[in-house]
């Protein structure tokens, strides 16, 4: 098989998914990000690659809907 480096594991929701190359965090597929052959989690990824998130986390003040 292709990938028979990544540890595989159950995430916290029951899914399958591997595991942080860097801490052995366990993850699914979707919330991992994959980089020179392994699966880090965010914390790591960002640390590997200098990568930021572009969203904003700041709380908005006002609903942005019309209650």
């Amino acid at each position: 098989m292709p990938h028979d480096n990544v540890p595989i594991a159950l995430s916290r929701s029951g899914e399958i998914g591997p595991l942080c190359n860097v801490c052995n965090k366990r993850m699914t597929f979707g919330e991992s990000m994959f980089h020179n052959e392994n699966y880090l989690c965010w914390e790591h990824y960002q640390e590997a690659t200098g990568a930021s998130s572009i969203t904003d986390d700041e709380e908005l003040e006002k609903p942005f809907f019309k209650p």
